[in-house]
């Protein structure tokens, strides 16, 4: 063995998370909102499934679009929402700026944000978010009531590549592990790259967990423009 060694893990994701302030000022009444909605059209909502792997999602044509029955969605445009996203936009600010960004030339726009709603033996099957930079959740209830698992799509490479298990992994390290488990309750918020798989563990409790999702977009400032970014939606055209 040489004296001297170097492994780099490098190219790295980076994840953040942290517990928002004072969340149960913002939980209470956001759990009656969501709640009132759910009893108002009973189901659950986005991408939400029963052990069984059936989705419940119901679509229907309103204006030539297809649209959700269930979804609650458009949260960071509605103003009972807007003190939780004041403080979520702060956070997701923050990691940015830790991130290196130079956010005088980048705005961080918030595409969509929804509720999902998942009761007990309910989880949130496998899938990643195409449409968007960063992806972000807030846990408005989470007692106990499952973890976010993240997961790497790694390429497969001839007669090396295999799925990672125990029957061929000896060692569990920073280097080999092709998912991971981000350990969540009540009040907790976690940004993570969209392009990585994300699910959840399956809703043991009796009472559902709930939960605020957003998708992050990063565009050029109005006004600065580059061949290598997208530009701010002001510079837009629809056709």
């Amino acid at each position: 063995m040489q004296k001297e060694t170097t492994i780099a893990n490098l190219f790295g994701k980076s994840i953040y998370k942290c517990t928002i302030n004072n969340f149960d000022e913002y939980n209470k009444p956001l759990i009656k909102d969501i709640e009132s909605f759910v009893r108002e059209k009973p189901g659950d909502f986005a991408a939400t499934t029963d052990v069984t792997g059936n989705t419940k999602i119901e679509y229907a044509d309103t204006d030539n679009q297809m649209v959700s029955k269930k979804a609650i969605d458009n949260l960071h445009k509605k103003k009972l929402y807007a003190p939780l996203f004041t403080a979520l936009n702060r956070n997701i600010n923050f990691f940015f700026h830790s991130y290196g960004y130079n956010l005088d030339k980048f705005d961080v726009h918030l595409t969509k944000a929804w509720a999902t709603f998942t009761a007990k033996d309910q989880y949130i099957s496998s899938h990643k978010h195409t449409a968007s930079h960063y992806s972000c959740v807030y846990y408005v209830r989470n007692n106990d009531m499952g973890n976010l698992k993240l997961e790497e799509e790694l390429a497969a490479q001839t007669g090396l590549y295999i799925p990672p298990t125990d029957k061929y992994i000896s060692d569990w390290n920073n280097f080999n592990f092709a998912s991971f488990t981000i350990p969540v309750e009540t009040g907790d918020f976690v940004i993570f790259p969209s392009c990585l798989l994300h699910y959840t563990e399956i809703n043991k409790k009796d009472e559902p967990r709930i939960s605020i999702s957003a998708d992050i977009l990063l565009t050029m400032k109005k006004g600065i423009s580059t061949e290598h970014c997208i530009p701010h939606p002001s510079q837009w055209a629809s056709i």
